[in-house]
């Protein structure tokens, strides 16, 4: 008795032609066709032995079973695989890891940083390390110099200092009414120019060298003429011209 032969027949085409192959097998046994470099073969399987889309021609069947190649997954080996399964911090996409808030990287691996730093500093750990003359947790602030020594506030990358401090980075102590008629700021105190006294410099000093020895007082909203002081036994006075 002969046995009962079944099979499949298809077409495949190659470089230069287009074929009809029929594959046959016995019974209990499956038969198709596939294409290979070099043209076209029978891929015979026992029945039932079938796998779920043919593993996709990315995996191999065994038992009924998709035993997939690296970089695919799925009971058709269908999936493309993603690095390190994005490591439970993204899901997988077409190859592809897309992370959850917070996490970067091709397999979600690193802690991402606010705004990715805005492009003034890197990221480390999930924290931005600021360029020089950048701050804040994501290095969109300019900085003052020396963050003012805490003496002021910083606003647009200057330094608003508190009162009583000055400079760039309000580290000089300010002195009252920054010195009048020509005199220097010394370490908050005016040193003040020959002939002016006072914590401001704003006071004239009687001059030995006046003639007659007169005393010009300070300005006053009040109009007074210079009195004339002889070198003895006279009180001084003042005139007032009304």
């Amino acid at each position: 008795m002969r046995d009962t032969f079944s099979g499949s027949t298809d077409s495949v085409s190659t470089n230069q032609f287009k074929i009809s192959i029929r594959c046959s097998v016995l019974p209990l046994y499956s038969a198709s066709v596939r294409t290979t470099s070099l043209g076209a073969e029978c891929y015979i399987k026992p029945e039932g032995d079938e796998c779920p889309n043919e593993c996709s021609d990315q995996g191999r069947c065994e038992d009924g079973k998709c035993v997939c190649f690296p970089g695919f997954s799925g009971p058709d080996c269908s999936l493309s695989d993603c690095p390190g399964n994005c490591n439970d911090k993204g899901k997988c996409v077409s190859g592809q890891c897309v992370c959850d808030p917070g996490f970067t990287g091709p397999d979600c691996s690193s802690e991402s940083c606010p705004g990715n730093c805005n492009n003034k500093g890197r990221c480390v750990n999930g924290q931005c390390v600021c360029d020089p003359g950048f701050t804040g947790p994501d290095c969109s602030s300019e900085s003052c110099p020396g963050n003012c020594n805490n003496k002021g506030r910083c606003v647009n990358g200057q330094c608003v200092c508190d009162s009583g401090f000055t400079g760039p980075d309000c580290s000089t102590k300010a002195c009252p009414g920054n010195c009048k008629n020509g005199g220097k700021c010394v370490n908050g105190k005016c040193v003040c120019d020959s002939g002016f006294t006072g914590p401001d410099c704003s006071t004239k000093l009687y001059d030995e060298s006046t003639p007659n020895n007169y005393v010009r007082s300070a300005p006053s909203h009040r109009k007074t003429q210079p009195f004339f002081q002889p070198k003895r036994g006279v009180s001084k006075a003042e005139i007032e011209i009304k």
